[in-house]
């Protein structure tokens, strides 16, 4: 085992199987994505005992997988719904203010044409408008987190932006600010962390088989752990399965005949969403542009979406492509990948992007409509479904959340946490999240090849990194590295083999998968047709 010294003022986070099956929690949590480490984090505050558990690592499935963008609510404005709009703005202000070093303002540029709804009158209003109606937005923020006013610019400033803009009736743009991620990962592993210094355990690579209920409640789940195949209980009050698209499944299991959980996924009332990742900085501001493809092309949004590329370091990421009833397979994403990169180049003549640009495909599941609210089924959700289970299938105690935006998860989930309280016939006490800042919400320090033994050390002894592409994909900024050089994940892998105990074998395959990982996007572009 390596010699280092803990970090004393990061939380540590260990799995500690001993205490899930020993001890009896208020709440467990099902899923932690950023819905459930958001859920993790408030439940702790307002005085519970919380066990939180994911079947993967924390954070690695659509949390991660975004274009990064935390939306103000600018595209409600045109249909009207100020409610929304409101709620986006201040949960943009909220996450500015809780993690000022993981969420930072940025720029958004859109074309102007014409004197029609593209117009300059048209988005000068608009901007105006959102202004207006935003005007508390920095309230109680730091000067470099504050959200500017918007406003319009000129033709040739519009092109210096961003070139590749129609230039046929081009007559300027229109810029605000909405905020970024500047690491999603990071973000949700910082509300876990702040969570467990209040006593909540996580546990990673934890799936739940089941849910066991007594007497029409639950009170608990039964699970397995992933990395050594014990299975064991876990005793809770209540359940909050905030799960994505496995929420269905894992509920269906206290309130009907339970199925295996490692069946495939039916995902007929979910989206793929998809986003790619170019080689290529385009811009220093994030752009939107209108795409050309048709109803046809895009099912799921109609036609004529937004495109936007967000710069991220030396790279920028496009999106977002969406598919119904996708099982998320491999061709069906290297359809994506290509559909973006026409998509954008269709809307943008001249920026000539080519396959071999993308360098990772980040993708995802959404709710789909399918009943629930008014529209086409096939279109994507806009409501927030939170549940008692109580209430619908008779299952006390038994609450489920399931979000539609990144940029509101922490208010869902207070709204999903006071559930919890009143189904356990529990005073329901103030929600403090959108003001305390979150322990640790910084940025990994810029990659260096190889990463150092103490960057190593933390996440395995004090993050809860237990493979090898937990620590380079979301401990540390290693798999952002515009070439990640095998020799540093080989470097890296000696070091965690070291502190846990991998045998030679086990080094060669945790080497192999994140290099898997880092090749497929243009290994399967230039392969599959």
């Amino acid at each position: 085992m390596r010699t280092g010294t803990l970090d004393p003022s990061l939380t540590i986070m260990q799995r500690d199987i001993p205490r899930l099956a020993e001890t009896p929690f208020d709440l467990l949590i099902v899923g932690a994505g950023i819905f459930g480490a958001c859920a993790a984090w408030d439940a702790s505050l307002r005085g519970l005992s919380v066990a939180v558990v994911d079947q993967d690592d924390f954070g690695a499935a659509t949390s991660a997988n975004s274009l990064r963008i935390v939306h103000g609510g600018l595209r409600y404005l045109a249909r009207g719904n100020f409610r929304r709009m409101r709620e986006s703005i201040r949960e943009r202000s909220a996450l500015l203010r809780i993690a000022p070093g993981l969420v930072q303002p940025l720029e958004v540029l859109v074309p102007t044409y014409g004197h029609g709804v593209q117009g300059r009158a048209a988005y000068a209003a608009a901007l105006g408008l959102n202004d207006l109606i935003s005007f508390q937005r920095n309230r109680g923020l730091d000067a470099s987190s504050r959200i500017p006013a918007g406003r319009l610019v000129s033709r040739d400033e519009c092109i210096a932006l961003f070139p590749w803009f129609p230039s046929k009736g081009l007559t300027g743009g229109a810029v605000w600010h909405d905020a970024q991620l500047r690491h999603p990962e990071r973000l949700t592993l910082s509300f876990l962390q702040s969570a467990a210094r209040l006593g909540a355990q996580p546990v990673n690579y934890l799936r739940v088989d089941r849910l066991l209920t007594r007497s029409g409640a639950v009170h608990g789940a039964s699970v397995t752990d992933r990395l050594t195949g014990s299975q064991f209980e876990i005793r809770a009050r209540a359940v909050l399965v905030a799960a994505g698209p496995w929420t269905g499944r894992i509920v269906s299991t206290a309130v009907s005949t339970p199925t295996s959980t490692e069946t495939p996924l039916p995902l007929s009332t979910h989206a793929l969403g998809m986003n790619v990742v170019l080689d290529r900085r385009l811009a220093d501001v994030a752009v939107g542009v209108r795409a050309r493809s048709g109803r046809r092309e895009d099912p799921v949004c109609g036609g004529g979406r937004f495109l936007f590329c967000a710069p991220q370091g030396g790279r920028t990421v496009l999106g977002t492509w969406y598919a119904p009833s996708s099982v998320g397979d491999e061709s069906i994403r290297v359809q994506g990948a290509r559909a973006l990169v026409k998509e954008l180049n269709d809307a943008c003549p001249g920026l000539d992007l080519a396959s071999r640009d993308v360098v990772d495909c980040q993708w995802g599941w959404l709710p789909l409509k399918d009943g629930r609210e008014p529209g086409r089924p096939d279109a994507l959700a806009e409501r927030t479904r939170i549940t008692d289970h109580g209430a619908v299938e008779g299952v006390r105690y038994l609450i489920s959340v399931e979000g539609v935006k990144f940029t509101t998860a922490r208010l869902v989930v207070e709204q999903a946490i006071d559930h919890v309280f009143l189904s356990l016939g529990r005073a329901i006490p103030p929600c403090r999240t959108a003001k305390l800042q979150l322990d640790d919400a910084t940025v990994p320090p810029e990659v260096t090849q190889p990463l150092s033994d103490a960057e190593i050390l933390r996440a395995v002894r004090q993050e809860m990194a237990v493979k090898l592409s937990d620590l380079v994909f979301r401990r540390t900024s290693l798999g952002a590295a515009a070439k990640l050089h095998r020799g540093a994940v080989e470097a890296a892998a000696r070091t965690f083999a070291a502190e846990i105990g991998w045998d030679e074998r086990r080094v060669a395959e945790e080497v192999e998968a994140v290099m898997r990982e880092v090749g497929a996007p243009r290994t399967a572009l230039e392969t599959v047709a």
